[in-house]
């Protein structure tokens, strides 16, 4: 009988397997890198299939493989919008299942800065599931969380990585009427560790312990790949492009993501989730008029229940038809997965060593620095005419 063990490194790390085990005699591990992989107690297996079967990567979904539609998207609040990566598509998804007594599962961060998901019934708890986190999240057990308030009645959200939202369909294994989810345009998640032992290095820098990390800030310079970082006692803040810091080079390079991301299989237009979100780069060319400094969202439209849930959203956001070649003219990610670079053969492998952070190279990056001193205004003029 096949098991979970076979599928060695294309493992995405979603704990599908272990949610699932009869026996639980499966534990996610944290490797060298930091990423978690299953183990299992063989003393304990009945060799049952169940966690085989339960695996995303194992197992062959149906899609549509394109959107029905897609559209630009920018939440009509400026508070909401302000506070989103892009456009507010997930915020305002969020916001129409708890006007109905629903639940959602979305990432966040904890008081220590690690991200994982979590449930949320209140609105007051919504802003928590704000933002991008450029780290792999971990699900626990809200696989069974979310099977448990389908299985009352409940509406549920469930947002994450394509990969995230394939293992709970494989967890669940049954269609739920009520069930909706989205899942994110993803590069690829770099390991928990790295992100900790990131944090870690910048407080002993500052003299202070990291109070919160803000991967796509707008608080400068409005919609980009701005980050923020705020420290315990400083009223001083750190807000910079993320190229340009050595945690967020890293990212854009993607020589630090999990093996199974350079692989994707989501890494296209047949997408798992009822909608897929992410931002709508390139709207000032293809839709000028609808373009905001503060940001816009693509949004595909991938099922019927997706379009329900989009009709749901539309009292609460500015939306406009948009054609699948629009989206993707600057979303490599709904194409091809990350190409893998020669350097992830070596990223990982002095990670123990209490100097890492120190030895990554950000570089020159003179096109990055010139744009990072530029006022907004101009660099969206440069936008528009290149």
């Amino acid at each position: 009988m096949n098991t979970i063990a076979q599928i060695g490194i294309d493992c995405v790390g979603c704990r599908s397997c272990e949610q699932s085990c009869p026996q639980k005699c499966i534990h996610m591990v944290e490797n060298e890198e930091g990423f978690l992989y299953p183990m299992i107690h063989m003393d304990s297996c009945i060799r049952c299939g169940i966690c085989f079967r339960s695996c995303p990567v194992s197992v062959e979904r149906k899609t549509t493989g394109k959107p029905l539609q897609v559209h630009a998207f920018r939440a009509k609040d400026s508070n909401r919008l302000f506070h989103s990566a892009s456009g507010g598509a997930a915020d305002i998804a969020t916001k129409a299942v708890l006007d109905k007594n629903g639940v959602v599962y979305g990432a966040a961060y904890d008081h220590d800065l690690k991200v994982s998901h979590i449930e949320v019934t209140e609105t007051s708890e919504a802003k928590r599931l704000q933002s991008s986190k450029y780290v792999q999240s971990d699900i626990g057990n809200t696989y069974k969380q979310a099977k448990l308030k389908l299985q009352e009645g409940h509406i549920v959200l469930f947002t994450g990585t394509p990969c995230q939202i394939a293992g709970l369909y494989s967890f669940l294994d049954k269609t739920y009427e009520n069930l909706f989810t989205i899942d994110l345009v993803c590069h690829g998640v770099p390991s928990p560790l790295l992100f900790e032992k990131y944090l870690e290095w910048y407080g002993n820098k500052k003299g202070e312990k990291v109070e919160s990390y803000n991967f796509r800030s707008k608080q400068k310079r409005g919609w980009g790949t701005q980050y923020l970082i705020k420290i315990k006692t400083k009223t001083k803040i750190n807000t910079n492009i993320l190229s340009l810091d050595r945690y967020g080079k890293h990212f854009m390079l993607g020589d630090c993501y999990r093996e199974s991301c350079y692989r994707c299989r989501f890494a296209n237009t047949n997408r798992p989730a009822d909608l897929t979100i992410g931002d709508f780069w390139g709207i000032e060319k293809c839709h000028p008029e609808f373009s905001s400094h503060l940001g816009v969202s693509v949004v595909l439209s991938n099922t019927k229940n997706g379009q329900r849930l989009l009709d749901w959203m539309k009292k609460d956001a500015d939306i406009i038809p948009a054609t699948l070649d629009e989206a993707l003219v600057k979303q490599g990610n709904l194409i091809h997965p990350t190409k893998r670079p020669t350097m992830r053969d070596s990223f990982y492998l002095n990670l123990a060593k209490d100097d890492f952070i120190d030895k990554l190279h950000v570089g020159l990056q003179l096109k990055e620095r010139i744009k990072s001193i530029l006022p907004r205004d101009i660099v969206a003029i440069l936008k528009r005419k290149v």
